[in-house]
């Protein structure tokens, strides 16, 4: 095995963490900040972690951000870091730059630039659009077609104002039967399995599928690699016992149609679209926490499915299941716990 060879992730313009420690060594102190905005696999925020060296990665890439996140875990004493998404802001300032309207006041403005952002939306999707509803943007196949705000997450509220308006649209206008897809761009926590049910009491069959960040990106769009990816159902189990809890996965579906036809003859069990899983033990609403993860790498391809963790204090406390599947999206549950 040649030198370095052990650090290949299979990402295309990795640099070998030798240069990457010399650079950081004849650069900076102990303690001193890294900032590497391309990050790629990782390599700079690696090296960086090991030289003591606090550090920022940045990178457009979901693929990127997953694989930087994989090799910092694999550093032994790695110290706790967070994922955070520009999210909200940077498409904010995408659809302000991408749909100018002319000169109109600020309110007009900003509505024109909405039609505009959901036409843009729909046209990817290959949905028409529809007028004369306030929940409801789109129609493609004969379903009704939702299109999430750039700057807020689609909620438990936002969906039953959609499947209300969906029932009462129903076979008008093109339409065939009270269905809905609703794209977002983020979902609340644990949406996906609350939400179907409020629609299923409604009658209302409801499908989330993510906006991929791709679209914001003019050579993904004119290469035709958009996809929206169809939000995973997650089954998860709890046992409590005094101030330990242990928590195991059950079962994980994304839909079939989404895993390329190679991959998909290679599937022997629902836990292979995994490739990562973490756990925030006691998430406080705010930044999501790996405080323990499994994850796949070539060396080590199995995942662990259950794990323990021995709270300090008694009490409620609320913990958070975040999976990544081999499609590089995520699902999350959360899950309420009261140890005694």
């Amino acid at each position: 095995m040649s030198k370095g060879q052990h650090e290949q992730v299979g990402y295309l313009t990795q640099k070998p963490e030798e240069l990457l420690d010399r650079i950081i060594r004849a650069s900076s102190q102990e303690g001193d900040l890294v900032l590497d905005c391309f990050a790629g696999s990782g390599t700079t925020a690696v090296a960086a972690e090991k030289l003591k060296r606090r550090w920022i990665a940045c990178d457009l890439s979901r693929f990127a951000i997953h694989t930087t996140r994989k090799r910092l875990l694999s550093v032994q004493g790695v110290s706790p870091f967070a994922v955070q998404n520009l999210g909200k802001y940077e498409r904010q300032a995408w659809q302000v730059a991408q749909f100018q309207s002319g000169e109109v006041d600020a309110l007009e403005q900003q509505r024109l630039r909405e039609i505009a952002y959901r036409k843009f939306i729909l046209d990817l999707y290959r949905a028409t659009a529809l007028r004369g509803h306030q929940w409801l943007h789109g129609l493609r196949s004969g379903r009704m077609v939702h299109v999430g705000a750039v700057d807020a997450p689609v909620t438990l509220t936002d969906v039953k104002a959609i499947a209300r308006e969906v029932w009462k649209a129903a076979g008008t206008g093109g339409t065939k039967k009270a269905a809905v897809d609703i794209l977002g761009w983020e979902f609340a926590f644990e949406l996906n399995e609350t939400a179907r049910d409020v629609a299923a009491q409604s009658r209302v069959d409801v499908t989330f599928r993510k906006i991929p960040r791709e679209v914001l990106e003019k050579k993904a769009i004119e290469q035709g690699d958009i996809k929206f990816f169809e939000l995973g159902a997650l089954s998860v189990q709890t046992k409590v016992r005094e101030l330990e809890v242990m928590i195991k996965l059950t079962d994980f579906v994304i839909p079939i149609d989404d895993v390329p036809e190679d991959v998909r003859k290679e599937f022997k069990h629902w836990s292979q679209m995994i490739d990562y899983w973490a756990v925030d033990w006691d998430f406080k609403n705010d930044t999501f926490h790996n405080e323990w993860q499994s994850y796949r790498t070539r060396k080590q391809p199995k995942l662990e499915l259950s794990t323990r963790y021995e709270y300090p204090v008694r009490g409620r406390h609320k913990m958070v299941v975040k999976v990544i599947d081999i499609l590089g999206n995520d699902t999350t549950r959360t899950i309420d716990v009261e140890v005694k």
